[in-house]
């Protein structure tokens, strides 16, 4: 939780930032009048960033210093912003395990995802599985869809698929499950009763 707060006010620093220094640079060159732009007293602070030229006291070189300034801050926080979002996105989701003075142990979404679909497909009569899992504040929820054979019993065989996937990933986690959705779907009957081997998505 701590974590994604900070992430957030980096964010929000970042974008700061980058509109800021993008805002002083088209006042600087005389693009942005701040006194239509912002609201009093404020322009005021700004309004000094209009007149660098040697009339009002200041230099060419002042100004150029002022808009140089400007530029580097607005290719900095650019960059640090697409760095910030790109690992945000390039994250592995996953599940706090454990947290205590050592450390703290996760688990990756896709681990307990693999592990469902693996164990689903053990039950006869099961050929295909895919499985999303939701880490909620009422605990852990899985929602899978398995495609059965034509002659499996939809009622016996998801209750042996929620018995065992609860099973396998209490085990795995150490943490209870809170619910298990299970949607089937029957597969086409040219595949006859011979069980394939399931495909984990």
């Amino acid at each position: 939780m701590m974590n994604a707060f900070n992430r957030i006010l980096v964010l929000f620093g970042l974008l700061f930032l980058l509109i800021g220094s993008g805002s002083l640079l088209l006042i600087t060159i005389g693009l942005l009048n701040p006194q239509e732009w912002v609201p009093a007293p404020w322009h005021q602070i700004l309004t000094p960033f209009t007149q660098l030229d040697p009339v009002n006291g200041w230099t060419v070189v002042n100004r150029l210093t002022v808009v140089g300034i400007c530029v580097v801050l607005l290719i900095v926080s650019v960059i640090l912003l697409l760095m910030e979002l790109r690992v945000r996105s390039n994250k592995v989701p996953e599940l706090s395990v454990k947290k205590d003075a050592f450390g703290q142990i996760t688990a990756s979404m896709r681990s307990i995802q693999d592990l469902v679909n693996r164990e689903a497909g053990k039950i006869d009569g099961v050929l295909e599985s895919t499985t999303t899992v939701k880490d909620t504040s009422r605990g852990i929820h899985l929602q899978c869809q398995i495609c059965v054979a034509p002659y499996a019993s939809v009622t016996q065989l998801g209750q042996e698929v929620q018995e065992r996937i609860k099973s396998s990933v209490e085990h795995y986690l150490g943490k209870s499950i809170a619910g298990i959705h299970l949607q089937t779907h029957i597969a086409p009957l040219t595949q006859g009763p011979k069980k394939s081997h399931p495909r984990v998505r």
